[in-house]
């Protein structure tokens, strides 16, 4: 362990708490006349008679000292004397203080350590910036084995007057002990205490890894070990600690986006250490800040380097995702948007409607590039006394209806460029959620129940509720149609189902849809209705498949065990006809035999073919068919009704799914694009048009192929 290791190194005599006068005298006069740092000290003589005198240490012998005073050297002999030095003279006690601090000496002396503890907190108390007294408390609190109080004092001297105290075995063994406890702050307290005030001392380089990486990985105090780490490695490179402290500074300057300075710290360390244990660590890192500044080559091509070279599944994964950000298109405010909040998109040919809470945007996307289209928006955006807070759009080749949070409903002609507004104030809902249209109808879904409006009707809108009509509830979130039925779920997600035949509400029950599942939207692809399903308290998700009168319903899980209720939410399904070929399905060694038969039985076949035919043509009283054929359907079910063979994409906020129904192959995914921003990109909707797939997300619009 570092700690064991450290120990060895730094493991010192323990000191006695109590010392004769003369002795403590003679080892403060030594560690002062030796100590390096400061060449001019300051004395303080105290002697017998009472007199003080202060003045600058010059020499020493066995028997006398000699001290500047006033201009002149004074020599005077050890015995009758006693000697305090400091590096500053404001540190020297006044007179009451230093007869509190005799006394306590004195008391020492007789064995009577207690006594002698109040006695120095009372010179303390005199004077505060008196190192000596805390000196003396700091071993006392030592030896009482109060190593909290014995670092505070130690401290105070270190603070007040480290040249003349050696406290660094002081330090290490305070730290040390608090290392094999596990108190990691205290080592670090004790530790940071000798690289500040003892620079110089042979232990600090050591110290300043050790530091450093508790600081980093135990305390997560990256903003303390960084600087601490980078002047490690610059002071000492060639410690056997300068490889994990190298690569640690990339990594913590790539998560304190420092990107440009993790970059060339990485690109540093993977020169050095091509094999070191944290090399394709250090390239992941690389190419997820290259992905945060935009160099999507860049990050290709480093992910892709390390996916084809390593062979641990971890980091393959991680180098998956990173390819998978290489993949997307994140679209922000910076680039024309009215807000980075995405509550609706719908496409529209090769056109993309946006809606945000600042209004709706319109956008060309035909040639792969962003390309705004400002005036129509414009106009909607201007209709109302405030901008519209959009959060559903649908839209047809003549007209395009907009659903707002409080301002009702917007109602654009294609053909003609007029613009209506279905406004609160006339009584339409404020609240307008979901819009879907046909050639005949227009439905709203909305806070207080259902709007259904007639094309070519005089009549005002229908409203459905549960007070006039069987409808499940009133808070309806979403909605679809198909041609027999209206589909709804409400905010609570229970669905509902309108008969356009006989005009009647029903809630839908299925046994597909088990106890504790929540149906989270709806749609429809391909003649078959597409639910989405969550189970907080089974922590999962997935979609649900019917036909669409709402029969034949199978369930599919997608994810299990999701603890965030948002995550499991949070799931959008889009579905078309896939008329991509069938996958082949691979011959079998037996299929091979067949075949290279076929040949031998299709002689055989053609030898007995004529005398078949004559034999059928000799019997024509036979009957078509055997006399039990009831019997004989009734053993033997029949086939099951083909799938309807869809290709299915699935969004959440983590991943984002590709399946083809007919193929019994597992999902293709690409996670969603968070490295890119850094943070989760929350999933609100999305649209797959023109073989791309635009999600709309809490952080900005992102676009991928699916091709």
């Amino acid at each position: 362990m570092l700690y064991q290791t450290f120990k060895q190194k730094t493991r010192t005599k323990k000191h006695k708490a109590y010392h004769l006068l003369a002795l403590i005298t003679s080892i403060v006069l030594f560690v002062a006349y030796q100590h390096p740092v400061y060449s001019q000290q300051y004395v303080i003589v105290d002697s017998e008679n009472g007199d003080t005198l202060r003045g600058i240490w010059r020499d020493a012998t066995e028997t006398h000292f000699e001290i500047e005073y006033q201009g002149q050297i004074l020599r005077l002999p050890l015995a009758g004397h006693s000697l305090s030095f400091t590096s500053n003279l404001s540190n020297v006690a006044d007179r009451t203080a230093a007869k509190y601090y005799r006394n306590g000496n004195m008391l020492l002396e007789l064995g009577l350590p207690e006594k002698a503890k109040s006695r120095f907190e009372a010179a303390i108390e005199e004077f505060p910036k008196y190192p000596a007294a805390h000196y003396q408390l700091g071993l006392l609190h030592r030896a009482d084995g109060d190593n909290a109080s014995a670092l505070e004092r130690f401290r105070s001297v270190a603070i007040l007057d480290a040249p003349n105290y050696d406290l660094v075995p002081f330090f290490q063994e305070l730290g040390d002990a608090a290392f094999a406890s596990e108190d990691y702050a205290t080592v670090v307290d004790n530790y940071q205490l000798i690289l500040t005030y003892y620079p110089e001392h042979p232990t600090v380089p050591e110290l300043s890894y050790i530091t450093g990486f508790l600081l980093v990985e135990r305390l997560e105090d990256a903003t303390a070990g960084l600087p601490l780490l980078e002047s490690a490695i610059s002071q000492y490179p060639d410690r056997s600690e300068h490889e994990r402290a190298f690569f640690l500074i990339g990594k913590l300057q790539a998560e304190a986006d420092q990107l440009e300075d993790a970059l060339h710290t990485l690109q540093g360390f993977v020169v050095r250490y091509p094999v070191s244990e944290w090399v394709y660590e250090a390239r992941l890192t690389r190419a997820e800040v290259n992905l945060k500044l935009g160099k999507v080559v860049e990050a290709a091509s480093e992910a892709s380097l390390i996916y084809e070279s390593s062979i641990d599944e971890a980091v393959q994964d991680r180098a998956k995702q990173i390819l998978d950000q290489t993949r997307w298109t994140v679209y922000t405010d910076a680039d024309g948007l009215p807000d980075n909040q995405i509550q609706a998109i719908v496409s529209d040919g090769t056109r993309l409607w946006v809606g945000t809470p600042k209004g709706i945007m319109l956008f060309e996307t035909a040639y792969d590039k962003w390309i705004p289209i400002e005036d129509v928006p414009q106009r909607i955006n201007t209709v109302l006394e405030t901008v519209p807070d959009v959060i559903t759009i649908a839209v047809n080749p003549q007209e395009v209806w907009i659903g707002t949070r409080s301002q009702g409903a917007i109602h654009y002609n294609k053909i003609t460029g007029g613009i209506q507004t279905y406004s609160p104030i006339d009584g339409f809902p404020a609240w307008v959620r979901d819009i879907k249209a046909d050639e005949t109808e227009i439905w709203f879904a909305t806070d207080i129940g259902i709007i259904r409006q007639i094309r070519g009707s005089i009549d005002p809108p229908l409203v459905y509720n549960t007070q006039n009509s069987h409808l499940p509830a009133n808070d309806i979130e979403t909605l679809t149609l198909t041609p027999n039925r209206i589909w709804c779920v409400s905010v609570e997600g229970v669905v509902g189902t309108f008969n356009r035949e006989i005009e009647e509400w029903y809630t839908y029950h299925s046994i597909a849809i088990g106890e504790g599942m929540t149906i989270a939207g709806i749609d429809t692809a391909a003649e078959q209705l597409l639910f989405t399903w969550f189970d907080a308290d089974n922590k999962s998700n997935g979609y649900l498949r019917a036909d669409l009168d709402g029969g034949n319903g199978i369930k599919s899980t997608l994810h299990i065990g999701v603890d965030d209720e948002n995550k499991l939410k949070n799931i959008y399904i889009r579905g078309d006809l896939d008329t991509s070929p069938p996958p082949e399905e691979p011959i079998t060694e037996e299929e091979i035999e067949e075949r290279a038969e076929e040949g031998a039985v299709e002689e055989r076949a053609e030898e007995e073919s004529e005398v078949t035919l004559l034999e059928e043509i000799e019997d024509p009283s036979e009957s078509e068919f055997f006399d039990e054929t009831e019997d004989v359907m009734d053993e033997q079910p029949l086939p099951p009704t083909p799938e309807v063979p869809l290709v299915l994409w699935i969004a959440t906020n983590d991943m984002f799914y590709t399946h083809h129904t007919r193929s019994t192959d597992e999902w293709e995914y690409t996670t969603t694009p968070r490295i890119v921003t850094g943070e989760l990109m929350a999933i609100q909707d999305f649209v797959v048009a023109n073989n791309r797939a635009w999600i709309a997300t809490a952080n900005g619009l992102v676009t991928m192929s699916v091709q």
